[in-house]
């Protein structure tokens, strides 16, 4: 009966498939169908014979112990190659002009409703030259190894998970600095420069699949 080997090959999903187990497989299918063919010609039913010799050999996950799991291979991290510098300098400068953007374009609303303070200013441009200075960073590492190749994992979930608790920090921190100093301005920018490192990420998983960033894969010259 089909239904008596569906239900033993079930009892046995997950485990390795060995000639071993592939033998005790055939020993419970032959004796649960010469239980089934009794039970039928004392004069019950198939289905009822099935249920009555199933239930006599009982639980199988004891002896489906005995035999070795299947090992389980994860799911193949999906990967490209880059060049790294290139990519790095394009998201860089994305990133910080934009972060650059909210923060110069809320600058301005703030001094035109008076909601500016003082340090405002000082703290706008502090953040500002930390920018430029990623950003020059980003360019000279582009200009020393402009081919330089890496394979990066496109997986982006958890990176954005982990700048987003990043951001988070950096926010409560500044809130609670602006608390503490009675002000309700001055460390805004910090905020933001947080929200900006969180940006990285997905203005890479934009740019990384377009063809003037990926290389020739035989090109790898360091991975990460």
């Amino acid at each position: 009966m089909e239904a008596i080997r569906y239900y033993v090959q079930g009892a046995f999903q997950g485990v390795k498939v060995t000639p071993e187990v592939l033998e005790q497989q055939e020993e419970l299918i032959a004796d649960l169908t010469a239980k089934v063919g009794d039970l039928v010609a004392q004069g019950k039913s198939e289905e009822e014979a099935l249920g009555v010799a199933i239930a006599s050999v009982g639980d199988l996950s004891t002896l489906v112990s005995e035999f070795e799991a299947v090992e389980e291979t994860p799911d193949p991290v999906p990967t490209a190659s880059v060049y790294a510098s290139r990519l790095d300098l394009h998201v860089i400068a994305i990133s910080a002009g934009i972060g650059a953007a909210v923060m110069i374009g809320s600058t301005a609303l703030g001094a035109l409703t008076d909601l500016v303070h003082s340090g405002a200013g000082f703290s706008l441009l502090a953040v500002l030259a930390v920018g430029i200075w990623w950003v020059r960073a980003a360019y000279l590492r582009y200009q020393e190894s402009p081919g330089n190749v890496q394979i990066r994992d496109l997986v982006y979930k958890a990176r954005f998970r982990r700048a987003l608790a990043t951001w988070a920090g950096v926010a409560a921190a500044a809130t609670l600095l602006n608390a503490v100093t009675s002000t309700d301005f001055w460390c805004w920018p910090i905020w933001v420069a947080g929200g900006t490192w969180a940006l990285t990420v997905k203005v890479e998983e934009r740019l990384v699949e377009r063809a003037e960033f990926l290389a020739p894969s035989a090109a790898v010259s360091e991975a990460v």
